[in-house]
């Protein structure tokens, strides 16, 4: 389940991409949909695309930086975390088709990175989206783009941060939707540049 967007989580290589540690769990009118793969099944294993990054807030990796790709049987795109990161299945929102990743940082740390994933209710438009969005945050979130909303809250005085992003994808740029991925973060506020990279990978890899 998601919480408020009133507690937004305030609580080096030669760009070397080592297979993810995380455990898998068992002008034209816009295209039809097709059918979603299921996250989580045994569907073909996604592949992380190179890309020019799409910035929703804050950094991106750098090239030659160290990381992982987390690629999730089934789910129609991989991203990238800074090495030695774990993610792990978790129920992140709820709905149609869908299937959540818990991401951070080896030992104990306030550093999170939640990703949901679930399918976008037809006719996945505007306002199927706007109600969409109001299930993950009851305040309205800062559009971004035409496709991606985002809520940040930064607190340098306290250390803290925190990060939402609502994005919705179809199978391929520019066709309709089927896709809403939920990226929400929480880090100490020095830190925020590391959750603020996979967000951005992530909106990179969901054109």
């Amino acid at each position: 389940m998601v919480c408020a967007i009133g507690g937004l989580f305030l609580v080096s290589g030669n760009d070397k991409e080592q297979a993810s540690n995380a455990t898998a769990p068992a002008a034209n009118p816009p295209a039809a949909p097709t059918a979603a793969p299921t996250p989580g099944s045994t569907a073909d294993v996604p592949t992380f695309k190179k890309m020019l990054p799409v910035i929703v807030t804050g950094a991106v990796f750098d090239q030659g930086e160290q990381v992982s790709v987390i690629a999730e049987p089934g789910w129609p795109f991989a991203f990238r975390v800074p090495t030695g990161w774990r993610c792990t299945p978790a129920q992140i929102i709820d709905g149609d088709a869908s299937a959540g990743l818990e991401c951070r940082p080896p030992g104990e740390s306030n550093t999170l990175v939640q990703v949901g994933l679930r399918a976008c209710d037809r006719p996945c438009d505007p306002t199927t989206q706007d109600l969409m969005n109001r299930d993950i945050a009851p305040a309205p979130l800062t559009e971004g783009d035409a496709s991606t909303s985002y809520a940040e809250v930064a607190d340098g005085r306290d250390n803290r941060y925190g990060l939402l992003v609502s994005h919705f994808f179809g199978p391929q740029p520019g066709e309709q939707p089927t896709w809403q991925v939920v990226v929400r973060a929480r880090s100490p506020h020095t830190d925020r540049a590391a959750v603020q990279k996979v967000a951005n990978d992530i909106r990179t890899q969901t054109p």
